[in-house]
């Protein structure tokens, strides 16, 4: 299935939120911690290596977003499985559908959506491990979902088989935007191709981080980022400068 211009358009307004939640999520538990999920009871778990200390455990309320799957070449919503799951894990999901229905979008209120098993991997998921097949389609609807759902830190776990289910964690918040991270997030978001719409991607981001931006200036608590964009709306260039007298500084998007 050729990507729709409304799901597109989702992945440019979430994919830097997204991101950032994805690089705390791994200050906060790394690689290294086992994980757990009861569907029944609404709840996943990181439990650290017993390298790591004591093997202490930290629990959140989970939302169950899909799952994609090598053998059939599909991605499942969790509101399509026929395991048939508690609403209480289904409303990230339920809310993807309704924005679907909204604005049209069909991979959003299709059950079940095929994938290009060759052509849907690229290279590394958002947490830095290869890819299976579907990977790309199933982030970029969990990413629909999160912003559907207002729920932003996402996992991907491989099941069995090369299946990946994708699930939203509730219960943690962001840091304060600095300028460090905000600096690599846009550029690690330009490497990975996520983005359509340069310019779209970091609007959203602005708003959805109340962070000030007037179509070339994203002001941060810490600093300040001016960022050059090409009549298609590409970023070509990133300028920025931290505190009232910090260390300023440029970076130029490979092509």
């Amino acid at each position: 299935m050729q990507r729709s211009p409304g799901l597109t358009a989702l992945v440019d307004d979430s994919a830097l939120l997204a991101q950032e939640a994805q690089l705390h999520l791994t200050d906060l538990h790394g690689g290294h911690a086992r994980w757990g999920v009861d569907l029944a009871a609404g709840t996943f778990s990181f439990t650290s290596q017993p390298d790591d200390g004591e093997g202490a455990s930290v629990s959140y309320p989970v939302q169950l977003i899909g799952s994609a799957a090598p053998g059939p070449r599909s991605w499942l919503w969790g509101w399509a499985n026929p395991s048939g799951y508690s609403p209480q894990v289904l409303r990230a999901a339920e809310a993807a559908r309704t924005l679907g229905e909204t604005y049209g979008i069909p991979e959003l209120t299709a059950g079940e959506v095929p994938f290009d098993p060759e052509g849907d991997t690229a290279g590394a998921d958002a947490d830095g491990e290869q890819v299976t097949p579907g990977a790309r389609l199933a982030w970029d609807l969990t990413r629909a979902a999160a912003i559907a759902s207002n729920t932003w830190f996402a996992y991907s776990g491989e099941v069995s088989g090369g299946t990946r289910v994708m699930m939203l964690l509730e219960g943690l918040t962001l840091p304060a935007a600095s300028f460090p991270r905000v600096t690599r997030l846009i550029s690690e978001a330009l490497a990975s191709g996520v983005l359509t719409d340069h310019r779209r991607a970091v609007s959203s981001y602005a708003t959805l981080r109340d962070l000030g931006w007037d179509g070339s200036h994203l002001v941060l608590p810490d600093g300040a980022l001016t960022i050059t964009f090409d009549d298609a709306g590409r970023i070509t260039n990133m300028q920025g400068s931290t505190g009232a007298a910090g260390p300023s500084g440029s970076v130029t998007p490979a092509p």
